[in-house]
């Protein structure tokens, strides 16, 4: 006797050629039943993946066109945090470049009207000329000694995009 189809046992004689054909053809069915599986698994997962991609997508679209601005507070949040966190470490000047900072928020070729827009609430305007836009955000009060001052110098090209900026941090001690 020699072991067949899970269960099976097949005996060598020519009465069992017809349950040995059997045995054999459910072999065959079993391993192309496990390949079907494995291939039909393997196409609800990439068929899933991309209704999800897709999906993600189609929500990223809407939250950016309904939350633009509240996204572009947070940005300008997020830029004030963490120019705000520099340790000014010039004694004789009272100040610290923050430009680095400020150019991974604001970025080059970024629209005048969309930083008009970012700014309008929380920046001071100083100086608004054709290629230049001077903007200050105080924080803290000087009789206490917490009082620092941040300077943004945005300057433009002729379309009104944004080529660069110099910004600088400045420690203001009112006392």
């Amino acid at each position: 006797m020699r072991k067949g189809f899970v269960g099976c046992r097949v005996s060598d004689g020519p009465k069992f050629v017809l349950n040995d054909f059997i045995c054999n053809l459910l072999q065959e069915l079993n391993m192309l039943y496990k390949k079907l599986l494995l291939t039909s698994t393997f196409i609800l997962f990439v068929f899933s993946a991309s209704c999800e991609a897709n999906s993600h997508e189609k929500y990223s679209e809407i939250q950016q066109s309904t939350l633009k601005g509240k996204r572009n507070m947070s940005n300008l949040n997020l830029m004030l945090n963490e120019v705000f966190k520099i340790r000014i470490t010039d004694i004789s000047s009272q100040r610290a470049d923050v430009s680095h900072i400020v150019s991974k928020y604001i970025c080059s070729g970024t629209s005048r009207h969309e930083i008009n827009n970012i700014i309008s609430d929380k920046f001071d305007i100083l100086e608004n000329s054709n290629n230049k836009l001077l903007i200050h955000y105080k924080k803290g009060e000087g009789n206490l000694g917490n009082r620092r001052d941040l300077y943004i110098g945005l300057f433009f090209d002729r379309n009104g995009n944004l080529l660069g900026n110099t910004s600088y941090l400045d420690k203001s001690n009112n006392l």
